[in-house]
């Protein structure tokens, strides 16, 4: 599967995914992706996808922290302020993981 020259808007905000990159030595059974955007992530944009699953938030790193727990389906991470975040997804269904996830982000306002 070459996720990594995938380009897809996400809404009308000019966030785009630039890149996408398989993640080395993940956790057993799990695939991990570092999706790159062509801006950095905001509070509006973690909240955004805090709404899929357990939204977890946490102010006490120097860059505030966030993760999306999809249970039993994926995970999320990210930092404010970055331009990129990690999804972890079973390696059995991680082509159908990424692809529901650009359509969720495409209905990002």
């Amino acid at each position: 599967m070459n996720l990594l020259n995938l380009q897809k808007t996400i809404v009308k905000t000019d966030v785009k995914i630039i890149k996408i990159t398989e993640v080395e030595n993940c956790a057993e059974g799990s695939v991990g992706y570092d999706i790159y955007f062509n801006q950095n992530i905001d509070l509006n944009f973690a909240e955004y996808l805090g709404q899929l699953g357990k939204y977890i938030f946490d102010e006490s790193f120097e860059k505030a922290f966030f993760k999306v727990i999809v249970r039993g389906y994926y995970t999320l991470k990210g930092s404010i302020g970055n331009d990129n975040l990690r999804i972890l997804v079973p390696e059995t269904i991680s082509k159908e993981i990424i692809n529901e996830f650009y359509e969720y982000l495409e209905k990002y306002q």
